[in-house]
């Protein structure tokens, strides 16, 4: 379960070489760029936040498979793009009815947003840029919460969190 988190450590070091060599990304804003003196625990921040999440504790803690379900988690907007909301999907503040829907409707694929849970179209993953992840998919029984933690559910958040960060450039 550290495929994600490993990326955005990858990804966070090779942001701090760029802009310690005086190379700033056009994603990065005027604000955040006047920084005298950059540090790993910056960029680890900075992407973590492009990727959804409030800090970098926020994203290896979820990335990780460590927080526990008993307690509702935060899982930030990984799993949510802009694109995203102009489809007509299921929102649900609990779990059960969301479960409930997912297997009602054939095909679909339940996600979680911050605290709350959506049951979504294919679509919808391929906006993500989940299409290619169809296994894992299937392992998981389309369902993000239930298959949380697992090998596949890692695999799914690393090619979504890729997704996400590669659109920055």
């Amino acid at each position: 379960m550290q495929l994600a988190v490993n990326e955005l450590k990858i990804r966070a070091k090779l942001l701090l070489k760029a802009l310690r060599s005086g190379h700033r990304p056009d994603w990065l804003s005027g604000s955040q760029s006047l920084r005298d003196e950059w540090q790993l625990k910056d960029c680890q921040t900075l992407l973590a936040q492009k990727s959804g999440f409030r800090d970098w504790h926020h994203a290896r803690l979820i990335l990780s498979g460590e927080a526990t379900r008993d307690v509702s988690p935060d899982f930030g907007e990984l799993w949510y793009a802009r694109a995203c909301g102009v489809l007509i999907n299921q929102w649900f503040a609990d779990y059960a009815p969301a479960r409930q829907a997912l297997l009602a409707e054939g095909g679909s694929c339940l996600l979680p947003y911050k605290r709350q849970f959506v049951v979504a179209a294919p679509l919808y993953t391929e906006l993500l840029g989940l299409s290619e992840q169809t296994l894992a998919w299937h392992s998981l029984n389309h369902d993000l919460i239930d298959g949380y933690g697992t090998p596949a559910w890692d695999l799914l958040a690393l090619a979504c969190l890729c997704h996400k960060l590669d659109s920055l450039k």
